[in-house]
């Protein structure tokens, strides 16, 4: 009866520090942020990780991440997330978080609109549809470039290619998720999402950069 105690007992440890190893994250980034901005980036990885295992139906959560950034970057696009895979309960509380942490601002500044040729270059390959004059103006975010998150990405995170995606829009600006979504899916394999921080990138890059966006300019 001890032996099945004990046994009972080392199995729940166990368990609890493989469920604590796979929710870190952001632990990398503990050197340059903080433990209210780590502990809302895993908050916010587990819930994108969620709302994949019940959009693509299976468990296996680096093949659900992989899939999104094929779905994403589909020309034409082959995906069918519902507005609410984005826009609910919990991902409007992450958001929250966010900002009460002032974490949001650390990820993300106010996109304001330049007409330099390089950019004008970016926005056309994104949208040839738009028409500047007639288009309502969208309250849009891009990573901040001088923000704690992508200084710390850049310092601890290894995959110099996606490191230069996410560079490239504080340089250009607002870039269309699509592009954003089919540079990272030509240079990451399913295997490459057993780093965990990987899972952190596309998660902010992709994921929460929409819910911004939907959530500041709702479908009426």
């Amino acid at each position: 009866m001890t032996n099945k105690i004990l046994l009972l007992f080392l199995i729940t440890i166990l368990f609890s520090c493989t469920s604590q190893k796979e929710s870190n994250y952001a632990g990398k980034l503990a050197g340059c942020l903080d433990e209210n901005d780590i502990k809302i980036l895993n908050e916010a990885t587990l819930v994108f990780r969620g709302e994949l295992a019940e959009h693509y139906h299976q468990k296996n959560e680096n093949k659900n991440f992989k899939s999104y950034l094929e779905d994403l970057s589909a020309i034409p696009p082959n995906y069918d997330f519902s507005p609410d895979f984005y826009v609910n309960e919990r991902t409007v509380g992450i958001l929250k978080k966010l900002k009460e942490n002032g974490t949001f601002q650390k990820i993300w500044t106010k996109y304001e609109e330049n007409n330099s040729e390089d950019e004008i270059d970016i926005v056309s390959l994104s949208d040839e549809r738009e028409e500047e004059s007639e288009q309502e103006e969208l309250i849009t975010n891009v990573l901040n470039p001088d923000g704690d998150y992508l200084k710390c990405i850049n310092s601890n995170y290894t995959n110099e290619t996606i490191k230069e995606v996410l560079n490239a829009q504080t340089k250009y600006g607002d870039i269309s998720p699509s592009i954003i979504a089919g540079a990272m899916n030509s240079k990451l394999k399913e295997e490459d999402f057993e780093n965990d921080m990987t899972k952190l990138v596309v998660t902010f890059a992709l994921y929460y950069n929409m819910v911004n966006l939907l959530r500041d300019n709702p479908i009426n």
